[in-house]
């Protein structure tokens, strides 16, 4: 492998001062049959790819990006955790002014942690976030989390309008708050809100967090046509904290990211209606399911004990490296690596696992295909990128 690194890193002991912070951490809809899950291993040894790659640096000077999103005209809206929203042009050039601040309690894992692009971008300019509400009144006493949409033009945004919101469950912990605003196939908008550190709110069927929504994209959203209960926007129940998902390019099918505490952190396949086991016990129990584990409980796809804090995560969809087109990408936190796996055709095997190695840059938070093919991750204090060298 034709490899090098053409930048030197140095914010390590940035780093390692907020590391912490994140480690706890309408068209027809596909049509998505809930195959019987194996009982599945970690991945094994990992493979170093054979394909030709360096890392570059793309932008710095972000303060803790958490979220990435490609607007048609190729630029990139980039989410800082304490609440702005940043814009960089097709070519490469960071605005120096916000183009929207949000008012955001970023204490702990909270913040802004989500952005969705509108898929009719080009004729309404919406762009839809997910963060925790900063209340300048003080009239609430606990945080609330919130699906805002805003309307861009020329880098300045402007009447920001809530389309959803969630209480936290638990307003002593400022952890486990999820994150992920997405449009997914079927043209809806769907949020991971993570369970805010309280079991008792994702076993409660009825409590909105440590759940999976699907819901309308309007002001305020709505139970999405087809959901579980036609009467709600929850989705797919049980989860400690989906920090991110994303869709089979192919299949349309949803993969999230899932946050355990001292053990099981998971790739779970997430399909309508099932629940995902964070139970009321709380053990560390999906990597080793007994016999009599109850049938209404999907385990995972992947798992990690000790833990690794899986983060952003993404389906390769670019030219640049054919050899990975509709390979699974995620990035892992607390070891700043950036993942692959090439999923078998039943969605839930594994065919080939490997790492990239990104060397100083820490493929910390988030990842993303680039317009150009290129693969972009987030560290604290920057973007990188996977390009491809010479044969």
């Amino acid at each position: 492998m034709n490899f090098r690194i053409l930048l030197k890193y140095t914010s390590l002991l940035a780093l390692l001062a907020i590391t912490a912070i994140m480690s706890a951490c309408a068209r027809e809809q596909p049509e998505q049959e809930a195959a019987p899950l194996p009982q599945q291993e970690p991945l094994p040894l990992l493979q170093q790819p054979t394909v030709p790659y360096e890392i570059e640096l793309y932008v710095a000077g972000i303060n803790f990006p958490t979220r990435m999103a490609w607007a048609p005209d190729g630029r990139l809206f980039v989410t800082e955790k304490g609440g702005a929203v940043r814009v960089i042009s097709a070519d490469g050039v960071l605005q120096p002014d916000p183009v929207i601040e949000l008012p955001t309690n970023a204490e702990g894992e909270q913040g802004l942690l989500g952005i969705a692009i509108d898929p009719n971008f080009e004729e309404n300019h919406y762009i839809w976030v997910y963060h925790t509400w900063s209340d300048p009144n003080h009239e609430r006493e606990r945080p609330w989390h919130r699906v805002v949409r805003f309307v861009e033009q020329d880098g300045v945004g402007s009447d920001p309008r809530v389309a959803w919101e969630m209480e936290d469950a638990f307003p002593e912990s400022t952890i486990l708050n999820g994150g992920e605003v997405k449009f997914g196939p079927d043209g809806m908008l769907y949020v991971s809100p993570g369970s805010t550190n309280n079991i008792l709110s994702v076993v409660d069927r009825n409590a909105p967090q440590g759940k999976i929504h699907r819901m309308t994209p309007t002001i305020p959203a709505q139970p999405a046509p087809d959901n579980p209960n036609p009467d709600s926007t929850i989705w797919a129940y049980g989860f400690r904290n989906t920090y991110a998902f994303a869709f089979h390019p192919e299949t349309g099918i949803m993969y999230g990211t899932e946050n355990g505490p001292d053990c099981d952190d998971e790739i779970n396949r997430i399909l309508p209606g099932l629940d995902y086991g964070w139970r009321q016990d709380g053990l560390c129990e999906d990597n080793n399911l007994p016999p009599d584990y109850p049938e209404r409980f999907e385990p995972p796809v992947l798992y990690y004990t000790p833990p690794i804090s899986p983060t952003g995560i993404m389906f390769y969809t670019g030219d640049v490296f054919p050899e990975w087109r509709n390979y699974m990408f995620f990035c892992a936190y607390n070891l700043g690596r950036m993942y692959y796996v090439d999923l078998a055709d039943d969605g839930i095997s594994i065919e080939t696992s490997g790492s990239v190695n990104t060397g100083y840059a820490r493929c910390a938070v988030h990842i993303s295909t680039g317009p150009d093919g290129n693969i972009y991750f987030t560290d604290l204090n920057a973007i990188y990128r996977v390009v491809r060298t010479g044969e």
